[in-house]
């Protein structure tokens, strides 16, 4: 039964707060056309609002013309169809279909098609909607016309196929990793008094497990971090990263060989500096030992021998440039590096970049268990001109024990190759000497930061209701800096087909609601990626961009490197992790006897690879998803050092990890897919304590889990 309270309850459940003129007009064209559920009258007003006014909401005269073109003209449209009917003419329709009817992304909005050629049915009384449950714990500053993500689309879309239990307890929340100071975390009341894991494929892990008093805390909550009201120091240097004037997939094949030659250059450079100073440190160390062992010897003695032990390489040298400059290049002292093809019985040095030879699972050599079963791979020599390659026979790897190799991978191989053609590896060097990364010590403040990557919604709706309830969650607890990671309209996903507006008009809404639900308190960092409907389609990808302008806002590239209050964060939105780990050929060496040895940590190995090789993205060729640029790659997507703090979304399993100085962070994504729950990460930084003795050295600095806190949460 329609009446002044059921019409007003429909309409206060969509957040909207009607006249009483408007509600006189309602039940007048209720009674006038026979309608007796307000749910129906009220969907009805809503799909014609948003379709035909722009989301406007209900007055006197929109109610008028809404009733003379939804209901007044269908029903002249089903007399005259069936007066045609009875004396069996073929009726002649006298209007013209206009516009596309548009509907409401809610269940409770569908129309019957045959609606639309003259048949009315009868409807029956619908419950009340998803988008109506989910807006009645929504705050007013998300709500807007219904769903604040609410869209319009060119068909009704379905409920999303997770089906929750409305009985079963929520898990949003739940904590399922822990890193960190536990004294920190107990400030900010982040530190639950169990300790939960995620149904056991997360774990839960404490740098820091000190006592702290409920007396000595000091009582704070994470609203109140230190620099509520001061403003955020931010920098990044825009040059060295992608923006809106990079011209990409211009670069043709000769231009990436090269690009590609000269990264296996300065990659190689790297690596046979760190084997030169670890070569020279073991001989220093020899000749302290053997100064050591002749005590009883004169010192002229002892010099002579010293002497003859420093001219022998520097002989070496000489004759090496003189006599043989055609199959060796001198890179360092001691360090000669041929080509991969050159034929030699004795142990030589080779530096190329690994390729996959096949695609045939098999394995890698006889007597050496394959972890990947992966392909036949082979080395590419560093010197791009002659184009030379060979097979590697990896049977034989001695040191290390444990190895990894990928493709696309620079590396200084030893080991013999007898005929040319089977390059057969003893040991095998792709380390190189990182630049460790910088304590933040301008960092003067405590300062809260949450960390959450798309997707944002179910692949079957657009509701958006895991970011609303992040937003939600902002709202009441504000952070000093948000970082959200693409996409945020996956063009994977079939149901943007459906939208009938243009992507970018529905990219600032979404925006829009973000930054009107955050307000000016909170640093906004909105990173690329290049999946997303508004993003150009290329990797390295250029920042997005809207017409509104929020002070707060910072659209970035990815990948990209900057700075907040002197820690230095990088975050790429690409798979690299889950990428590298599938694509790696790993194996272990197994003596008689013995068992094989642990290949220790693969997401460690996968972070080494992307530290060593000096690249957000150090895999070629990539992944038929992946829009590689080589060109854009080598002059935006370099890692020049380890950063602080490394974000990297994957469909991995959540983690946080401590690797060479760096807590790298996966933070899962928002919404978590059709069978994992989604989640976010969320950080607590501290002033380190330096002690100014030891701070000029960089070993003795404060390892990161002394002032960096963080925890994954479910949403």
């Amino acid at each position: 039964m329609v009446s002044i309270e059921t019409i007003r309850e429909q309409f206060d459940e969509l957040g909207i707060e009607p006249s009483d003129e408007v509600i006189n007009k309602c039940i007048e064209i209720c009674n006038n056309n026979d309608i007796t559920d307000p749910i129906e009258f009220v969907e009805q007003w809503m799909a014609y609002s948003v379709s035909k006014l722009s989301g406007a909401e209900p007055t006197v005269a929109y109610l008028s013309e809404m009733e003379a073109r939804e209901y007044t003209s269908k029903l002249r449209k089903a007399t005259k169809l069936s007066t045609a009917g009875n004396v069996g003419a073929s009726p002649r329709m006298d209007t013209k279909v206009s516009k596309i009817t548009t509907y409401r992304n809610v269940d409770s909005a569908e129309q019957d098609v045959l609606e639309m050629y003259g048949c009315i049915t009868p409807k029956t009384k619908k419950s009340t909607s998803r988008l109506q449950q989910h807006n009645v714990n929504t705050p007013d500053g998300v709500r807007g016309g219904g769903s604040p993500f609410t869209t319009v689309t060119y068909s009704p879309i379905s409920a999303s196929s997770k089906k929750n239990d409305p009985n079963a307890p929520s898990k949003a929340g739940q904590v399922v990793y822990t890193y960190g100071s536990a004294k920190l975390l107990k400030q900010f009341h982040w530190l639950p008094a169990v300790a939960t894991t995620d149904e056991g494929n997360d774990s839960t892990s404490t740098a820091d497990q000190d006592d702290v008093s409920l007396g000595d805390q000091k009582k704070r909550n994470v609203a109140g971090g230190g620099s509520r009201g001061k403003g955020i120091s931010f920098a990044m240097n825009a040059s060295k990263f992608a923006n809106e004037g990079c011209k990409y997939m211009f670069d043709t094949s000769y231009d990436r060989v090269m690009i590609l030659g000269d990264r296996i250059y300065e990659c190689g450079n790297a690596i046979c500096k760190r084997l030169t100073v670890e070569t020279r440190r073991q001989s220093k160390k020899q000749q302290q030992e053997q100064i050591e062992a002749t005590d009883n010897q004169t010192d002229s003695t002892s010099l002579e021998a010293s002497n003859i032990v420093k001219q022998e390489p520097m002989e070496d040298d000489e004759a090496g440039n003189g006599m043989e400059e055609e199959k060796f290049c001198n890179w360092f002292d001691g360090v000669k590096v041929h080509h991969v093809d050159y034929p030699s019985s004795e142990p030589i040095r080779v530096l190329g970049r690994i390729v996959a030879e096949s695609s045939l699972s098999t394995n890698i050599a006889t007597g050496v268990s394959g972890r990947n079963q992966a392909s036949k791979l082979a080395i590419v020599d560093f010197d791009e001109h002659t184009l030379r390659y060979t097979r590697l026979d990896l049977s034989k790897v001695q040191v290390p024990l444990w190895w990894s190799l990928f493709p696309g991978q620079t590396v200084l191989l030893e080991g013999i190759n007898p005929r040319g053609l089977m390059f057969s590896v003893s040991q095998i060097h792709c380390e190189r000497t990182l630049m460790l990364p910088r304590t933040p010590t301008s960092l003067d403040k405590t300062l809260t930061m949450v960390i959450a990557s798309g997707p944002f919604t179910d692949r079957d709706d657009l509701l958006y209701e895991k970011l609303s309830n992040l937003l939600v969650y902002c709202c009441n607890n504000p952070p000093d800096v948000l970082i959200l990671t693409g996409p945020f309209a996956d063009a994977n996903c079939k149901l943007y087909a459906e939208v009938a507006e243009t992507f970018d008009e529905y990219f600032e809404k979404i925006i829009g609601t973000i930054m009107n639900t955050i307000g000016g308190q909170t640093e906004v960092f909105v990173v690329a990626n290049h999946d997303d409907l508004v993003s150009s389609f290329v990797y390295p990808t250029p920042p997005y961009k809207v017409a509104s302008f929020y002070k707060n806002l910072h659209f970035l590239p990815d990948p990209c490197l900057f700075s907040i209050e002197g820690l230095e964060i990088g975050v790429t939105t690409v798979d690299v992790i889950k990428q590298l780990i599938e694509s790696e050929c790993t194996a272990a060496h197994v003596t008689m006897g013995s068992a094989a040895p642990m290949g220790g940590d693969k997401i460690k190995r996968a972070y080494s690879h992307l530290f060593n090789q000096a690249s957000f993205y150090p895999l070629n060729p990539p992944p038929e998803d992946v829009p590689l640029d080589v060109d854009m790659l080598n002059e935006f997507g370099r890692l020049t050092r380890v950063p602080n703090v490394m974000i990297c979304p994957s469909a991995l399993n959540r983690y946080v990890r401590e690797i060479n100085g760096c807590v790298c962070i996966n933070p899962g994504f928002v919404d978590g897919g059709l069978s994992a729950d989604g989640s976010y990460a969320r950080l607590v930084l501290q002033p380190p304590e330096i002690d100014n003795s030891t701070a000029i050295q960089q070993k003795d600095n404060p390892a990161p889990g002394t002032y960096i806190a963080c925890q994954i949460v479910k949403t």
